[in-house]
């Protein structure tokens, strides 16, 4: 039986799962690539044979990962959204809480899904998540009157994709965050 270093197996347990999500972000951040189990369990200081305890595969491992991730998204982008003044400034800060996000790592999970199955059944837990994701966004463009907030969300979801790219490739968030304001400042303002 393995050493436990904790009061309990249940903590003990919790541990190990804290410890093998941290070494998955972790490696996910640095390679951008779905980590193997291996991996994984070395970052975590596990044996290579005691990851399968907690996780069978990588995808159930990144499953998890995405439980974590999505509805911490979610609560960033709603929050964000909730303090804006105006509709427009609710657009914009959806938008830059996205990108901050993504600077912090959060993206990579859904992307290292996706690497995996671009259709099934992760891509369906993966688009009802983004679907969800979407919700404040497409809440503060129906508050600006638009003829079609669900066309506008596609476009400035697609700003947003953008400018994610801008920072995985080294760009500056504030340069970024700047970027943002030009393109989705004045959404909805009548000229």
């Amino acid at each position: 039986m393995p050493r436990i270093n904790a009061p309990s197996v249940a903590e003990h347990r919790k541990q190990q799962e804290r410890a093998i999500m941290d070494a998955t972000f972790t490696l996910l951040q640095e390679t951008s690539a779905p980590p193997t189990l291996a991996q994984v369990a070395q970052r975590a200081g596990l044996s290579r044979t005691s990851i399968y305890q907690y996780y069978k595969s990588p995808q159930d491992l990144l499953r998890a990962a995405a439980r974590e991730v999505f509805p911490r998204w979610i609560a960033r982008v709603t929050e964000a959204t909730e303090n804006a003044a105006t509709p427009q400034e609710a657009v914009l800060a959806y938008a830059i809480s996205c990108v901050d996000q993504v600077a912090e790592g959060g993206h990579a999970v859904g992307t290292a899904l996706a690497s995996f199955a671009p259709e099934g059944p992760l891509d369906d837990q993966a688009e009802q998540m983004h679907d969800s994701a979407r919700l404040p966004l497409i809440e503060a463009l129906k508050k600006l009157e638009l003829t079609n907030p669900l066309a506008i969300a596609d476009l400035v979801m697609s700003v947003i994709h953008a400018a994610g790219q801008m920072v995985e490739q080294g760009i500056e968030q504030d340069a970024v965050h700047t970027h943002l304001t030009v393109m989705l400042g004045n959404l909805g303002s009548k000229h």
